[in-house]
């Protein structure tokens, strides 16, 4: 096994020497170079498995070594060095088939686990990596058939269970009927920039998601469904995945690392593992998710049935994830943290908590959490390791315990204390210009997307007196203003102010002001 070094500081070439243990890697050969043209004349001597390379060096930067090794036909894997997290750079080392990208200053051992598994990459054979390529790229027979068999059935027609074990076989997989397996749909919502080229972002998304299960020891194959979504075969090519949930977190880092690079929004729909035979059955769940998507959010969704009770939730519950995104984002990670726990304990006190509903939960927040790292650039593998303890979590306790580590991967903001003071001010202004509607806690919450819970208690904490008593007042006040300066009739006003009940008006009135509309009027 050959490693070369492409570094300008020879500081960091020694370092690299020293801190990474190589024997144990099973390197046999290092070689070093302090430019990109002392690399060629290396490269044209001798073959090497693994360049490890800073991108940023004088003359001819990492990228353009990379590319010129490439047009030559050398087929090693590389990993980028570099202090600056470029997006250009991203994009380019993507379109290059660059295997990793390691922002420094990076510790010793996290570019030696990295190292390991391009070490893992390497060892694969000539056979797999056709294998791989086939599937990618899907030009032979087989995989024409195999994208046919999957553009129909994405449509809602019936698969042939036969004709995939035959593709399989075709690409040395023998799988049976009772093989696990699964489907992911990604779909495409929106650019946040100039739109790429579409075999630019298929290529880029396909290789992202490839990467990540031929990493965590899976079998995919790649096919379309239209030109904005795209669709994976999963399946375990020992017949049965070791652990369920950790078939499904590859996504998560994968939907981190398309979030960070890729300057557009996708959702990523996911089918129940299930034996192959059982396939045909998920077609109309992922398409009744899709549709149900009404709102186009980005994210991950992972339904179990049709109409999904967690779908559902989800879409009843935007006004809280998106509130709990925007806390993250603006540093008031506590602040999410201390309602996430609060919530979770109104749970457990009303005797809705099982493992369905705190799976489900999870869920969601993650995906609260990826969109705002993504928000902010967050390119945390704190945040991954959080997320995928979470991900196991089989308690409360532990879901609990990754939430906090979770939210504390986010960068705080100290300056919180005039925030609710302000928040208070919103919902005056917000009752005083809706005094004439039914007006609930909730209807001022839902208008400045916030939580009911939340925004009542930081009023009652601001002002003393709870956001539902207020609302009341308020009305009552101004209807106290139109029964001693006009000559509306009683049930004129009741209206105005949002009661289509008159008696029921009546009723608050007295409770508020001590006597009756009519007895108020008399004393104009």
């Amino acid at each position: 096994m050959t490693v070369l070094l492409v570094d300008d500081q020879i500081s960091i070439l020694s370092g690299l020497i020293s801190g990474l243990d190589w024997d144990t890697l099973g390197v046999t050969a290092i070689r070093t170079a302090t430019s990109a043209a002392q690399a060629k004349v290396i490269l044209k001597k001798e073959p090497v498995d693994i360049l490890l390379c800073d991108i940023e060096m004088p003359g001819e930067n990492g990228l353009s070594l990379l590319r010129w090794a490439r047009n030559n036909g050398m087929d090693f894997v590389c990993v980028f060095l570099t202090s600056h997290a470029d997006f250009l750079y991203a994009k380019e080392a993507i379109q290059l088939n660059c295997f990793d990208y390691i922002l420094q200053p990076a510790r010793y051992d996290e570019i030696q686990a990295t190292v390991v598994r391009a070490i893992a990459r390497v060892k694969d054979t000539s056979a797999d990596k056709e294998l791989r390529h086939y599937g990618l790229i899907a030009k032979s027979q087989e995989g024409a058939l195999f994208q046919n068999l999957f553009s129909d059935w994405s449509a809602g027609k019936s698969l042939s269970i036969s004709a995939v074990q035959k593709v399989l076989r075709k690409l040395g997989q023998n799988v049976d009927l009772d093989t696990q397996c699964f489907i992911i749909w990604g779909h495409l919502l929106r650019w946040r920039t100039e739109p790429w080229p579409t075999q630019e972002w298929v290529y880029a998304v396909n290789n992202v998601i490839a990467e990540v299960y031929e990493t965590a020891q899976c079998g995919i194959l790649p096919f379309s469904i239209d030109r904005t979504s795209l669709g994976w075969f999963v399946y375990a090519p020992l017949g049965e995945f070791p652990h369920l949930r950790e078939a499904l977190a590859p996504l998560n880092q994968a939907y981190l690392a398309i979030s960070q690079h890729l300057p557009c929004d996708m959702a990523f729909y996911v089918s129940p593992v299930v034996p192959l035979k059982e396939i045909n059955d998920q077609s109309a769940l992922l398409l009744d998710a899709r549709e149900n998507n009404v709102l186009r959010e980005s994210g991950i969704f992972r339904p179990t049935h049709r109409s999904d009770h967690l779908h559902v939730e989800k879409l009843l519950d935007t006004v809280q994830l998106r509130r709990w995104e925007t806390l993250l984002a603006e540093g008031l990670g506590s602040v999410v943290q201390e309602e996430a726990m609060r919530y979770l304990d109104s749970l457990v006190e009303t005797g809705e908590m099982d493992q369905r509903v705190l799976r489900n939960f999870w869920i969601q927040f993650q995906q609260v959490a990826f969109n705002a790292a993504r928000t902010l650039k967050l390119d945390s593998q704190e945040l991954l390791e959080a997320i995928e303890r979470g991900d196991k979590a089989t308690s409360l306790q532990e879901t609990q315990t990754a939430l906090k580590e979770l939210t504390e991967c986010f960068p705080k903001n100290e300056q919180f204390a005039g925030n609710e003071k302000k928040l208070v001010e919103q919902v005056r202004k917000y009752v005083e210009e809706n005094l004439d509607q039914t007006l609930s806690v909730n209807d001022v919450a839902a208008a400045l997307f916030m939580n009911g819970d939340y925004i009542s208690r930081v009023f009652k904490s601001e002002v003393g007196t709870p956001l539902k008593e207020y609302i009341i007042q308020r009305k009552m006040e101004s209807a106290r203003l139109l029964l001693t300066t006009t000559e509306l009739p009683v049930s004129v006003i009741a209206s105005k102010l949002g009661y289509d009940n008159f008696s029921y008006f009546s009723q608050v009135y007295r409770r508020c002001m001590g006597i009756t509309p009519s007895e108020e009027r008399k004393r104009k």
